[in-house]
């Protein structure tokens, strides 16, 4: 099975809140809204790269305009301030937006698309990602043998991220983040921001 199969099976078969969000977007809108080097009066245009069934999206859009982008197939009905649009993240023009938000889609890609990825973001633009990290990643977990994975590791991350300009602003590794029913992985969280006068 195809990944894109398997998330359009998953997200079809798991209902939508939409009063809720993850506990990475939750961190991410106080971390812009209380944080006065970082102010949200920069962000007016997010691109949530990687929506799934959108349930982030329509929780950021609530206080940004997004455009939620996924190539799985699953459609999310557009509003006021969120459009979806059915397409891969990696490459495409990213000039229109303020934050790249990367939830659970760094790990879904790998190396060279890392670095497609970074290079297409603008000078400028903030980028904050959750992935799963390498550690505990050979234990047997919910979803984990039966799509891909390219864990992360938080040194490389933070080498290609220096690599391409990136100003890491926060950083952090461990659990906690992403609790799903038993499972508790290690993830990394990470905002920063590219500026290629570094």
């Amino acid at each position: 099975m195809s990944d894109i199969k398997y998330w359009l099976d998953f997200y079809n078969s798991n209902k939508l809140n939409n009063n809720e969000c993850s506990n990475f977007c939750s961190f991410i809108i106080d971390f812009f809204k209380n944080n006065s080097d970082n102010s949200d009066n920069n962000i007016k245009h997010i691109l949530d790269a990687g929506c799934g069934n959108g349930r982030d999206s329509l929780f950021l859009s609530k206080f940004y305009k997004v455009t939620a982008m996924d190539n799985c197939g699953f459609t999310i009905e557009n509003t006021e301030n969120l459009n979806y649009i059915n397409d891969s993240f990696i490459s495409i023009n990213k000039d229109n937006y303020d934050l790249i938000y990367s939830r659970f889609t760094f790990h879904s890609i790998n190396n060279d698309e890392h670095q497609q990825f970074l290079e297409s973001i603008k000078d400028n633009t903030y980028l904050a990602i959750e992935t799963r990290s390498i550690i505990g990643s050979e234990i047997n977990e919910y979803y984990g043998k039966t799509h891909y994975r390219n864990y992360t590791d938080i040194e490389y991350l933070k080498t290609i991220l220096k690599n391409n300009n990136f100003e890491i602003l926060f950083i952090k590794e461990g659990k906690d983040f992403a609790i799903y029913k038993t499972e508790n992985p290690v993830c990394i969280r990470v905002i920063c921001k590219k500026n290629n006068k570094l």
